[in-house]
């Protein structure tokens, strides 16, 4: 197995690049190597022209990162557009989780459009901030939200970064919900307790043993994110890449 085909790159790292040229932005991702993509919306671009260019880079489209208004009155609209695409994973971006009613809202929207999502053939997950890592009557507010949605078939897409910053460790959520884990967002760490994200592999977050959960669990991706830089952004994301093809190479995976 060659571990550059798990690896994509959440756009809302070059969210403004791609603001100003969406597709121009998509073709500097491939040529940086990555061989998947998760969006952060569209652009107003027409979901045949975006699947033409996809086709001509050769890269897949895993998922979209949406909000709650997206699921709750243009979910048909969405669902055709990631089936153009062919996008299997529709993600829910962030929700308030700070009461437990709160929570209990959510996965009542997820629970009610899973089924309208997975008849298609598609997957609905939920992204993690640090939010969802407060207790309420001493249980994570992550942990009450997979719970209610497991029969669900709600994939938790758990972003290592905000686990850590929240004082955790990935592998215990990765270990604990196991095939759940279809994608993982890999987020670097610059300083432990500080908000600031830097490079896969040039942070203090060890991304080789995050992997290799991921994939003894059967992980299908592992999506890059990044939101502080010190370098372009395009050009971060390349040293992302190039540093995760060498560890699947150390590993050999």
């Amino acid at each position: 197995m060659d571990l550059t085909e798990k690896i994509g790159l959440q756009l809302y790292t070059v969210k403004e690049e791609a603001a100003k040229d969406f597709i121009g932005t998509i073709e500097k991702v491939a040529a940086a190597g990555y061989k998947n993509i998760e969006f952060a919306g569209f652009f107003n671009t027409p979901a045949e022209k975006l699947k033409d260019t996809l086709d001509r880079l050769s890269l897949k489209a895993v998922s979209s990162h949406v909000d709650k208004n997206m699921l709750l009155n243009n979910l048909d609209d969405l669902i055709a557009y990631h089936k153009v695409i062919g996008a299997k994973n529709i993600v829910l971006s962030w929700s308030k989780t700070d009461t437990l009613d709160d929570v209990k809202d959510t996965a009542e929207l997820l629970n009610s459009i899973a089924p309208r999502i997975q008849q298609e053939g598609m997957g609905l997950g939920y992204h993690n901030h640090g939010h969802e890592f407060q207790k309420i009557d001493g249980t994570y507010a992550i942990d009450i939200l997979f719970d209610l949605t497991e029969k669900a078939g709600v994939f938790p897409q758990f972003d290592v970064f905000w686990i850590k910053y929240a004082g955790l460790d990935p592998i215990d959520f990765i270990s604990k919900y196991g095939s759940r884990c279809r994608i993982i967002h890999l987020r670097d760490m610059k300083k432990q307790g500080e908000r600031h994200s830097t490079e896969i592999g040039n942070g203090i977050i060890d991304m080789k043993r995050i992997i290799q959960k991921g994939l003894d669990v059967g992980a299908e991706y592992f999506i890059v994110e990044q939101e502080s830089f010190e370098r372009p952004c395009l050009e971060a994301c390349k040293i992302s890449y190039d540093n995760l093809k060498a560890m699947g190479e150390q590993m050999k995976v």
